[in-house]
């Protein structure tokens, strides 16, 4: 059940018969939809984004977006109110790396907004109370499930232990928690963030990872594009791309194993089974490619992958 296009408009502070357009966001009944208030062109036409505040990850995203409204925080949708049992936020014009090549200067903002965010002291959203030692967890990766074979999970086992206290001493705080190139949209210049519905405590160097992995981009530009992120933060530029790469290789053969299980949430859901296929061909690639200078990183792509050229072939 969403608001009616009577009480959208009127929320809006528009005339009860404007006319109201809908668009499904996604290929879920439950899921966010485009709503088109008034003739398309004309001063008075409003575009905004009407979301179901129905289960964690909505509601999650609405009190992130408040809070990041509360602070200042100018690379995110603003809430226009709720509703109905709905949430309603204005919509951010922009493409994300999974549909079309970015835009100039647009990957650089997106490191930029990123870091931003990174920087607020901010305490909203979920994973708070697992503390650091909690956001990564300490059995062993089930290398198996993706194919590796005896000879290649037994070299990989102590430097994947640990990657695990390198990375469990990177920077934590607020972070978006799943910033895919989906969720980041960018324009000339420029990047907003639009999707909060993991967002809350976290190693943040996830979220440089995440976003530069699944935007397909080659590895000396991610290494590039990491250590921008790095002069934003006031962090150690060669030391913080290393630690990125690292964060590459967990984050991503962690996204590989719970692959299957969001491909048949998906089903029926063409433009989500194209995104999660999208983004896991450009993970698995990425991974193999180093993006910066990390011992235990190269450790475990020479385990995992010892016949591998350097270049990323296999």
């Amino acid at each position: 059940m969403t608001i009616d296009d009577r009480s959208l408009a009127s929320m809006l502070g528009l005339a009860a018969g404007t006319h109201v357009e809908r668009e499904p966001l996604t290929g879920r009944a439950d899921g966010p939809e485009l709503a088109i208030l008034g003739t398309p062109g004309d001063a008075g036409c409003k575009h905004v984004v009407v979301r179901q505040l129905a289960g964690e990850a909505a509601e999650n995203h609405v009190a992130v977006l408040e809070a990041l409204s509360r602070a200042g925080f100018t690379h995110a949708p603003r809430l226009l109110g709720i509703a109905g049992g709905c949430a309603i936020e204005e919509w951010v014009a922009g493409v994300s790396a999974l549909s079309l090549a970015p835009p100039a200067g647009s990957l650089e903002a997106a490191m930029d907004v990123i870091a931003a965010l990174h920087r607020l002291d901010l305490r909203e959203g979920l994973r708070w109370e697992v503390g650091i030692a909690g956001l990564l967890p300490e059995e062993e990766f089930p290398l198996h499930r993706l194919g590796f074979a005896a000879h290649e999970r037994g070299p990989a086992r102590e430097p994947l232990a640990a990657a695990r206290e390198a990375l469990l001493s990177s920077t934590a705080g607020f972070m978006l928690g799943a910033a895919t190139a989906d969720r980041v949209l960018l324009r000339p210049g420029g990047a907003t963030l639009v999707s909060f519905g993991a967002g809350g405590f976290g190693l943040q160097l996830f979220d440089v990872a995440a976003f530069l992995l699944t935007a397909g981009i080659e590895a000396d530009r991610r290494g590039e594009l990491a250590m921008r992120y790095a002069s934003a933060r006031g962090l150690p530029a060669e030391e913080t791309a290393g630690l990125a790469d690292l964060a590459a290789l967990w984050w991503g053969l962690h996204e590989l194993l719970v692959l299957p299980r969001r491909q048949v949430m998906s089903l029926g859901d063409e433009n989500a089974t194209y995104r999660l296929n999208t983004a896991a061909s450009r993970i698995e690639r990425g991974i193999r490619q180093a993006a910066g200078s990390h011992a235990l990183a190269d450790a475990i792509r020479a385990a995992l992958w010892p016949s591998r050229n350097r270049d990323g072939g296999g």
